[in-house]
């Protein structure tokens, strides 16, 4: 009884600090608050989306998310961030929802959808594995 009691409460604390990131009609949801708009477009491989502040309605990131050229192999895939305003890259492992969670956890992206342009450069020394630079896909 006591090892059911404990799975339930390490699970139920599991479940309640995890952050959301749903993408419905062109909004950006965290944790079911509005923080984004976004636009979605992309090529054979990749999938570009234009993240804009909600007001002033400016075009403040791109991620490009690519499936390494494997698209039913996940273990490569990889998003390209790049912030507008300032003109840098980075590129992280994952894929979409876990750049944006990386972003709002290190606070370039705040939890009310602004750009905190002071942090960029310290998140691309911290988190850039410049994938994109060492990689070569053949199609």
């Amino acid at each position: 009884m006591k090892q059911i009691i404990t799975s339930l409460l390490v699970f139920s604390s599991i479940t309640l600090f995890s952050q959301r990131v749903n993408f419905k009609k062109n909004k950006v949801f965290f944790d079911k608050k509005e923080i984004l708009d976004y636009e979605i477009g992309g090529t054979f491989g990749a999938t570009n989306y234009d993240l804009y502040e909600i007001e002033p309605h400016k075009r403040i990131i791109v991620l490009i998310d690519n499936n390494g050229g494997t698209p039913r192999e996940h273990l490569d895939d990889y998003v390209q961030i790049k912030f507008i305003t300032s003109g840098t890259n980075a590129d992280v492992r994952g894929n979409i929802i876990d750049a944006i969670k990386l972003l709002v956890k290190n606070e370039v992206i705040t939890e009310n959808g602004k750009l905190d342009e002071s942090k960029i450069e310290l998140f691309v020394k911290n988190y850039d594995e410049n994938i994109s630079n060492r990689t070569i896909i053949s199609r």
